[in-house]
């Protein structure tokens, strides 16, 4: 009894998908050396079709791009030496109103297309970063958070950069929360600073050139509309914190600018 049994155990202990993690999601895209590992486990090489899972810290390699698509419907696209961790992630069709997704970008850049989880409760889906936590109403857009060595490679500002492409972000920390809409760009440098918005690239996003597929055309699709937008509507907007942590305008901001 016991000979047959044995297997069994050893089985049940070393694997993943036994552990808390549950299924996310699985890979769409993978090119070049992109890896996910759930904690006390090992390293696992992503391919096409590879799972995905709540828990799992995901990485890009230098010349890495990836593709995700959840449960819930949403996709993922992550740049190049990119660290994303999967948080929390919980989604069952029979209960939408019940999922929730948390994710961290600690490096590097995304684009994402929101899917059930946040069409049926905003408040259950966030993306935390070192700068702020991205909360959405529904939307497709990119983030990239510009570290130390992003600085010293493309000697941009450090902080976090991004575009919304379809819909409307909430961007928030201790003393900024401001609503950012469809074709606009933001960047913040970190606590106490202000929040920029305007309609044209930053710099960093020129060097760039892309942020990933447009993950509402296809994976064919590379562009960011309104990339090589007229630099005449250029809105350096600046969101400021207040003693009251609210938003107001900067004194250099023209009236009825701010979205």
């Amino acid at each position: 009894m016991i000979k047959w049994l044995l297997p069994i155990v050893v089985a049940v202990v070393f694997s993943p998908s036994a552990m808390s993690a549950g299924k996310a999601g699985h890979v769409l895209l993978s090119v070049g050396n992109n890896t996910a590992q759930l904690p006390k486990s090992d390293v696992r090489q992503l391919k096409r079709k590879s799972e995905i899972y709540s828990l799992d810290s995901i990485a890009t390699g230098p010349k890495g791009r990836l593709q995700i698509r959840f449960t819930d419907g949403s996709r993922l696209s992550l740049r190049p030496d990119t660290l994303f961790n999967v948080e929390e992630y919980r989604f069952s069709k029979s209960k939408p109103e019940d999922g929730k997704s948390v994710y961290r970008l600690l490096k590097g850049g995304l684009r994402t297309l929101t899917g059930a989880i946040s069409d049926n409760n905003k408040e259950s889906y966030e993306v935390h970063t070192p700068i702020a936590t991205i909360g959405v109403r529904g939307t497709h857009y990119t983030l990239f958070y510009c570290d130390k060595t992003c600085q010293e490679t493309t000697r941009a500002q450090m902080g976090l950069y991004g575009y919304v492409l379809e819909g409307e972000i909430v961007v928030g920390n201790k003393s900024i929360r401001a609503p950012i809409q469809m074709g606009r760009y933001f960047f913040l440098g970190g606590d106490g600073s202000n929040l920029k918005i305007r309609q044209t690239p930053f710099k960093l996003f020129e060097l760039l050139q892309d942020m990933g597929p447009d993950l509402m055309s296809g994976a064919g699709n590379n562009q960011i509309p309104a990339l090589n937008a007229n630099e005449k509507l250029n809105l350096n907007l600046d969101v400021t914190p207040n003693q009251g942590g609210a938003n107001t305008p900067s004194p250099n901001r023209g009236p009825n600018t701010y979205p």
